[in-house]
């Protein structure tokens, strides 16, 4: 992955995530896993020009609504809306999404 950023959307109540995966809209998405639970996030690309990609966040900072949570592949990127859990603690702090 090139790159991964995120942006907290407050009043939408999610978190943004984007992926910079180059090509990524060219492989069929059955080559695309994306696995989230209310406190972790997984991600896998298999094949994307010839490389195997993987992404993990074992403990997110906040609880997520992994049921109403959306991915879609957009040109070179994957991007993620984690909508936050009405329960969650502060959502003003990601360290633990960066870590890799």
């Amino acid at each position: 992955m090139t790159d991964i950023s995120f942006a907290d959307e407050e009043e939408k109540s999610c978190i943004s995530v984007y992926m910079g995966l180059p090509g990524l809209e060219e492989i069929p998405r059955s080559r695309i896993c994306v696995w989230m639970t209310p406190n972790s996030l997984e991600v896998r690309i298999i094949d994307l020009k010839g490389t195997n990609w993987f992404y993990l966040a074992q403990e997110l900072w906040g609880l997520i609504d992994s049921e109403t949570s959306t991915w879609k592949v957009r040109r070179g990127k994957l991007s993620l809306k984690l909508q936050k859990r009405a329960s969650a603690r502060s959502w003003d702090r990601w360290e633990k999404l960066r870590r890799i």
